[in-house]
């Protein structure tokens, strides 16, 4: 092959080809320029999609069919103005009636007296005439704020008072302040109510009973069974013990609740050493657990048994393990703990709760209720444990009909920090420092050894 030559032709040539190149190049640049700016595509690696919508936020999103207004109080040149839109983008892109405004506190001072903003920062979201306002950034706490503005206004859930129940205010161990606060920050309005000196609200969209210490009075055991049957809901949480004189409103709900603590084998493997704090794993299937994916903590549990004629259809919430792992001890809990029928210990599984919905009939009730032999998982000191707050708030919303939020709580992201052994750390230093160097140097050399030969 002859060699190349340069002469007048071939430099015209190459001339063309530079042009021509310079001319495809910044086509190709201004092609690209076009499509981002009506293209949008990105991909979200992180373990839970920390930087896109989960699912249950979409689904929260698409179910507002009326605009919404959300008012940034930020500072003309303030940076958090770029990390709201980002947010806001994510929202808009699901449902275009999200509308986002910048309003600069320092100037628009009636608004912020009106809405009473105390902070740079802080977002207003206003939907159908009702507002929330927030003061963190983020999509967990958005979605919250979004799915409040959609809930029912009339949802008051009432805690039966004045038989030794925990204080739905108290910050002891035993008490309900952690649970009171997330029950408020889910939209719902949280009162108690003593049935021996007041009566029962008529906008009541949740009646709760938590372990009363003392008898009830008659007639307050009357009003709980006349408001089943009216149709109120109701959630009655009731461990292994006495009944406190509420064997009618069992009966009316067609249960039973069985002597004895459900013991559970397999709980050191979880590091706890108490076995009748019983670790759930695995759920049966029913509208409350089905998302449920992390483990659920329940101390001292007890069981239930249906009643053949109960006139409610009956689900089971919550399962024990199967023998040998649980059962039932019926006998005293102190030393070693085995399965012993002749203590009438009763074999696991065993359903520590149920879900209740009124039994098929000519007239259409949409009433719900659950019972659940244990109580204080919805405690100050266990409902941070695990999934338990996942899980109370799924049945409180499955209990007043809000289906919607089953699935808006979901656990938070594994993978938001890296743990290393002080050997990993020795490693990847290593490789950074001599690893990374040496591997460079080699083949800077290889290069050039084979331009040698050359």
């Amino acid at each position: 092959m002859p060699p190349f030559e340069i002469n007048r032709r071939s430099r015209r040539w190459l001339r063309v080809q530079g042009v021509a190149f310079v001319i495809l190049l910044l086509a190709a640049a201004g092609l690209a320029f076009w499509l981002t700016n009506r293209i949008s595509l990105s991909w979200d690696w992180t373990t839970m999609g920390r930087n896109s919508l989960t699912r249950s936020s979409r689904r929260i999103t698409r179910v507002l069919d009326h605009p919404v207004q959300v008012d940034a109080f930020v500072r003309t040149e303030d940076p958090l103005r770029s990390a709201i839109r980002h947010l806001v983008d994510r929202y808009r892109r699901v449902n275009p009636r999200i509308q986002l405004h910048f309003i600069n506190p320092d100037i628009h001072l009636n608004q912020v007296r009106r809405y009473g903003i105390t902070a740079d920062g802080e977002l207003v979201i206003r939907y159908q005439g009702r507002r929330q306002t927030l003061t963190t950034l983020g999509q967990r706490s958005f979605t919250d704020a979004l799915f409040r503005l959609t809930r029912s206004q009339d949802q008051d859930i009432v805690f039966v008072t004045g038989n030794g129940e925990p204080s739905l205010t108290g910050s002891g161990p035993q008490d309900l302040r952690a649970l009171n606060q997330a029950l408020v920050r889910e939209g719902f309005k949280t009162r108690t109510l003593n049935l021996a000196t007041a009566p029962l609200p008529k906008k009541t969209a949740l009646l709760i009973l938590d372990d009363p210490s003392v008898r009830l009075l008659a007639f307050e055991v009357e009003t709980l069974v006349r408001a089943v049957k009216d149709g109120r809901a109701l959630l009655w949480l009731n461990p292994p013990g006495r009944l406190h004189g509420l064997a009618p409103l069992a009966q009316a709900l067609g249960v039973r609740f069985l002597p004895g603590t459900i013991v559970d084998a397999e709980s050191r493997l979880f590091g706890i050493s108490n076995p009748t704090w019983l670790v759930l794993t695995q759920y049966p299937i029913n509208p409350v657990t089905q998302s449920l994916r992390v483990e659920t903590l329940f101390p001292d549990a007890g069981a239930l048994a249906r009643r053949p004629d109960a006139p409610w259809s009956q689900e089971t919430l919550l399962e024990s393990r199967p023998l040998p792992v649980s059962w039932l001890a019926e006998g005293p809990l102190t030393g070693t703990l085995l399965y012993n029928p002749k203590q009438n210990d009763r074999p696991g599984p065993l359903p520590l709760g149920f879900l209740l919905n009124p039994a098929p009939s000519g007239k259409t009730r949409t009433q719900r209720a659950a019972v659940l032999a244990t109580n204080e998982f919805l405690a100050n000191a266990f409902l941070n444990e695990g999934g338990n707050l996942t899980f109370s708030l799924n049945l409180f919303n499955w209990l007043t009909s809000q289906n919607a939020a089953l699935k808006l709580h979901e656990p938070e992201s594994p993978d938001r920090t890296l743990v290393l052994t002080s050997f990993e750390e020795g490693l990847l230093g290593a490789g950074f420092l001599i690893g990374l160097p040496l591997l460079l140097f080699a083949a800077g050399i290889a290069y050039w050894v084979r331009r040698r030969r050359r």
